[in-house]
This record gives C-alpha cells, structure tokens and sequence, in this order.
C-alpha cells in the first residue's frame, strides 16, 4: 500500500469514527423534537451555535472549501502542480464526503430559510459527485491520472489479446466470450448507455466466475495460478474493451454533469458565505 492509500484510509477513519461518536453521544438530542431540545443538557454544546455544533460548521465548511483544490491542481493555479491528478481527485472525494457529514451534524438535521437553499445544493453536489465519480472511471487512463489516447487503448487492448492468444493459446470462442463480457456490441446511448454499464459491473463477477470454469474444463491439466492469471487478464481485458466501446457515450454525458454539477456547488458556497457573514454580523464567535 502506498503513502497515498494510506493517508487517505487514516483520513477515512478517523472522520467516521469521530462522527459516529457524535452521533451517538447526541442520539438522545437529535432525536429530540426541535421544540423540546432547548430543555436538553446537550443543547448548549450541540445546537448550531454552540460548541460542538460551531465547531462541525467550521470544520464541514473548511473541507467544502477545500473541494475546489481539485479544480485549482487541474488548472495548475496557486502553484499547485505537484502531486497526481488521480490522488488529488481522491482527496476531493474525501471532502466532498465528510464535508457534508459535518455541516449535517452542525445544523443538528435542522435548516431552514436561504441557508436550506445552500444545503439542498450541498446534498446534490454530494450525490451528483457520485455519479461523476462513476463516469470518471469509466475513461481509461495512465497511472497519472491522465486520459489514454485512443490508440494507447486499442495498443493495450491489441496486447492483452496477444497474450491470451500466444502465451496462454485461448481459442476463438474464448475470446468471443470475452467481447460478449465487454459488452463491445455497445449502441445505446445517454441514460440506458449508464444502466448499460452498471448491469456489466453488477453482472462482472459472475461471469467471470463462469468463465473461469468453461476455461478450465476446456483446459483441465491448466495449474490454478495460471488460471487466475488468465482471469486477471481477461477481466482487464473486458473492462477495457468495454471503455472503449462506451468512451463516445461516457464522454459528452461527463461534460454534461460538469455543466449541472458546477452550478450548484457555487450557489453552495455563496449562500454559505451570506450564511458565515451573517452569524458573525450577529456576534456568533466559536473559541476565538
């Protein structure tokens, strides 16, 4: 495991568990009917003002601001061309994950008012991040996060098959199982090119798992490392042939979530400006 996967599992736990913890020290409170919880013993430090739940605002707003480092490192602006766009994508998911949790647990699931306007269009960055993330995944790229060119596909795809054929000798029908794997007789489009894609994941598994056994029957005297090896080929090899028949589709529908998904995260940070100067013009102040 690398320093990258690391820090990012550390990160990952120790947000969870700390909001978990939080939630289960005040279950009792936000459980609570609005109404009643001024009369709780957790209301002064759990209410949006006070001292836990000042402090989950502080801290879910620092990550949502942090979000758009992404865009920054992308654009290599404020000197931030260090560091890989694959990682720096993956930090971007992180705070745009916890980020949410945090103001969440900050307005103790109550809001109202303008600022409600900036949580819906917090909520939807999240879920739509979701599905960014999915198509994003979709486009076949290098170790650094960059996209692969069409012909680095077809010369990694040419590869693969070379070596299912020449070094393990896998017959034609083989192979034409692994183009129905792949899914490579792609001409749908938009919405059922997605459902397209995630029934091959959900599907992915199990044929191969089927594969696996046609492959030893025809192959009996096969030793099982190689035939894991064969499986691991062969699932690298569907998965890329299936990119790059979907890559005219995944394309324009990931430009076309950029243009929706951009719009809501600047109406989330502006109202949540609007939201932070006017707690302050009211002389909310947390430990400083």
């Amino acid at each position: 495991m690398n320093l990258h996967k690391a820090t990012l599992r550390v990160l990952y736990t120790v947000s969870i568990l700390f909001a978990a913890g939080v939630i289960l020290k005040g279950y009792g409170y936000y459980s609570l009917p609005v109404e009643m919880r001024p009369h709780s013993a957790l209301h002064q430090a759990l209410k949006p003002g006070g001292l836990w739940g000042h402090g989950l605002g502080i801290l879910g707003s620092s990550m949502v601001l942090l979000l758009f480092l992404y865009s920054a490192r992308k654009r290599n602006l404020f000197g931030l061309r260090f560091g890989r766009i694959k990682n720096w994508l993956n930090i971007h998911i992180f705070f745009g994950i916890m980020g949410p949790v945090f103001i969440n647990l900050h307005t103790s699931f109550k809001f109202g008012g303008i600022v409600a306007v900036s949580y819906y269009s917090m909520m939807a960055v999240m879920l739509s991040g979701f599905l960014g993330r999915y198509l994003y995944v979709q486009i076949p790229r290098k170790i650094s996060g960059e996209e692969l060119t069409f012909k680095e596909m077809k010369q990694t795809a040419t590869h693969l098959t070379n070596m299912l054929t020449e070094k393990y000798q896998l017959n034609q029908v083989t192979l034409i199982q692994i183009d129905r794997l792949a899914g490579t007789q792609n001409n749908r489009g938009g919405f059922s090119a997605i459902l397209a894609i995630m029934k091959s994941d959900l599907t992915r598994f199990f044929k191969l798992q089927k594969l696996q056994k046609e492959i030893h029957r025809s192959y009996p005297k096969l030793p099982q490392a190689e035939l894991r090896r064969i499986i691991s080929i062969i699932s690298k090899q569907s998965l890329l042939l299936r990119k790059i028949s979907f890559l005219k589709v995944v394309q324009p529908l990931l430009h076309y979530w950029h243009v929706v998904h951009k719009p809501f995260a600047y109406v989330m940070v502006i109202i949540m400006f609007i939201h932070i100067g006017v707690a302050i013009l009211f002389g909310y102040r947390w430990i400083f």
